[in-house]
């Protein structure tokens, strides 16, 4: 476990599962094997562990409405070495599961925000953006 207290309970883990399957997230394909106990455990909201806590906080703010993604993707940097022991850390993987954290992201941005309203786009941004940034600044952190 973390040295910081769970962000995410294993019931809420339970919850944000249902709402993956439920609009059909795109998981790597080892997620469902994972427990409710480890994705609560893993989750630590948007950025990494070292990312300074008020940007962590900011980060996950601005991606409140994707939760789940971030969940997936947290779950692909703390888990990857466990289901490919030998080649998690390749970019081919570092970049799926940060399209998938974009996608997800957006597809979220999609069902949750009406057509109409200029926040769906902003969303549809903040997702775009979070997929690059990660691309850009966290390889680092994934071969870790």
């Amino acid at each position: 476990m973390r040295k910081n207290k769970l962000i995410i309970t294993p019931a809420q883990a339970q919850v944000m599962c249902e709402t993956i399957k439920k609009l059909e997230l795109e998981t790597p394909e080892w997620f469902e094997l994972l427990t409710y106990e480890e994705l609560a455990e893993c989750y630590n909201g948007a950025g990494s562990d070292k990312t300074p806590k008020l940007i962590r906080k900011i980060l996950t703010r601005l991606l409140g409405f994707a939760k789940e993604a971030i969940l997936i993707h947290d779950a692909e940097f703390q888990f990857a070495s466990r289901f490919w022991p030998v080649n998690y850390y390749t970019q081919d993987k570092f970049h799926a599961a940060n399209r998938r954290l974009g996608e997800n992201a957006e597809l979220l941005a999609k069902e949750r925000t009406p057509w109409y309203s200029p926040l769906r786009y902003w969303r549809y941004l903040v997702a775009w953006r979070a997929q690059k940034r990660c691309d850009d600044w966290g390889y680092d952190a994934w071969i870790v």
